[in-house]
């Protein structure tokens, strides 16, 4: 193919793994045919769609592996701004209702598309997620990767459109919040990272806040009809109205209820005891804020009468956190298996048998006293 038919891209990828199908789309490979590495990879290299996302004339592609697209144009040949575009996107979507997580800066590559709509990474991914749908595009996935092409999520183009539409809408409400900063910290929320999940939960309750403050404070009492000098200056100092005061005014003015109320003041001394004196927050302060993060956005979404108008995409974001850190023991019925691999057994396991292996002597485990 001509050299002239192939346009450059710049290439996203984000968890969790889905297939995004067109009507007349199929995916249904055997477990052999995908050992054998008989499954559709050039289906793999596909786009499904093209979304209007801000850039006229140009468009988002979406691959068929789930694969965001950009054109390389000179804004985008920046790395930041792709990945600021592409995380602005899926915040959209998860506010829309589909579940998604960031693209993170190592998950960015940069590639072709031709004419006809196939695209393909030309630089090597150094991110987790770029490496895997590498991986299964290029046929060289591992079994681990290549089971997770097994009965994979799939999510229709209609609904991708219809949630970003949806997502398009509530943020036109909130105008203030940034859909990026807002889905990197539900990022962090789910992969248990805390800290990072607090501060970026709170970046966006911070500027939910503001955008109540100013539509329903601020811009209500200048509406009065008395204009008093400076007083609008006044109302949009951070030094004197902080968002704890603001928070309390809002409260007074029956704007947020009691259990709004609390969490926000949960999560907002949590996030200053960890900035001021780097105590770790808990697990119970990030999602106190992700709950109240929510619940603000359903309180101007719905004229300040429901607090629970997005509580299914917070149920959603929870279903998604990141299980134990210790497994609790189970039986796996069969029928849930759908399939398996054997693991190379170690000394001690029941099927290492008499076989001989190396000890060192120093690292051998000896029983120590309860009192230590």
């Amino acid at each position: 193919m001509a050299e002239s038919s192939h346009v450059p891209i710049v290439i996203g990828n984000a968890a969790p793994f889905r297939l995004v199908v067109r009507d007349e789309d199929h995916w249904n490979p055997s477990l052999e045919d995908i050992n054998r590495g008989q499954y559709d990879y050039v289906k793999l290299h596909r786009l499904s769609a093209f979304v209007d996302v801000g850039i006229a004339p140009y468009s988002l592609g979406i691959g068929f592996d789930g694969s965001l697209v950009l054109p390389a144009t000179d804004d985008y040949k920046d790395r930041d701004a792709a990945l600021a575009k592409f995380n602005q996107v899926l915040g959209q979507l998860l506010l829309g209702g589909v579940y998604t997580e960031a693209v993170s800066p190592e998950d960015i590559t940069f590639g072709t598309l031709t004419l006809d709509g196939y695209f393909r990474g030309i630089t090597c991914a150094s991110g987790p997620v770029s490496r895997f749908h590498q991986a299964i595009r290029q046929k060289m996935g591992g079994v681990l990767d290549l089971g997770r092409l097994v009965k994979p999520r799939k999510i229709a183009v209609g609904e991708v459109e219809s949630s970003l539409l949806k997502g398009k809408e509530v943020l036109a409400t909130v105008d203030r919040l940034s859909a990026g900063i807002l889905l990197n910290g539900v990022t962090y929320l789910v992969r248990h990272q805390w800290a990072e999940a607090l501060v970026g939960l709170w970046t966006s309750i911070e500027q939910v806040v503001s955008h109540i403050w100013d539509t329903r404070i601020a811009k209500c009492d200048s509406d009065r009809g008395a204009k008093i000098v400076g007083r609008g200056k006044f109302l949009q100092d951070f030094r004197t109205w902080t968002t704890s005061a603001r928070v309390e005014v809002l409260y007074q003015k029956g704007l947020i209820g009691a259990g709004e109320y609390n969490l926000l003041n949960k999560a907002r001394k949590a996030r200053n005891e960890f900035v001021h004196s780097g105590k770790t927050p808990k697990r119970q302060s990030a999602e106190a804020s992700a709950k109240a993060l929510f619940g603000l956005m359903s309180l101007v979404i719905a004229n300040y009468k429901d607090s629970g108008h997005l509580s299914d995409i917070y149920e959603r974001i929870l279903r998604n956190v990141r299980g134990s850190f210790v497994p609790k023991e189970r039986v796996v019925p069969m029928e849930e298996v759908s399939w398996w691999i054997e693991i190379p057994p170690i000394p001690g396991d029941p099927r290492w048998g008499d076989r001989k292996y190396d000890v060192v002597e120093s690292l051998r485990l000896k029983p120590v006293s309860k009192e230590i």
